[in-house]
């Protein structure tokens, strides 16, 4: 399997716990991935939700600059910073530069759906 970004939909997560995200499913079962890998894009100001749940993520940050909210402790983040966040860790990532933060996110199966 071989795509490009560009060809992938792009989805605006509305929520009152979050604020300016967007989300590509890259790859996953459907294209033969046991798991997810997704991209989310948080624009200035953005927030995921303060949150956890019984699965674990692994990130990569593709671009910008903001902190991950892991148990309670800020972790500044930048392109190339790599973070394992725990199953039922709470976390929350934060978009705090001046342009988009973009990452990787890796997820098992039961972390996501279509």
């Amino acid at each position: 399997m071989v795509n490009h970004e560009s060809k992938i939909a792009v989805k605006e997560l509305n929520s009152p716990e979050l604020q300016n995200v967007k989300k590509q499913i890259l790859v996953g079962p459907k294209d033969g991935f046991d798991g997810f890998m997704r991209e989310f894009i948080l624009g200035v100001g953005g927030f995921t939700p303060l949150h956890n749940h019984d699965w674990y993520h692994l990130n990569y940050v593709i671009s910008g600059e903001g902190i991950l909210i892991l148990d309670g402790v800020e972790h500044g983040i930048t392109k190339g910073s790599v973070a394992y966040v725990p199953p039922n860790v709470k976390h929350q990532f934060r978009n705090t530069g001046k342009g988009e933060l973009k990452f990787l996110c890796l997820v098992p199966k039961n972390g996501d759906s279509y």
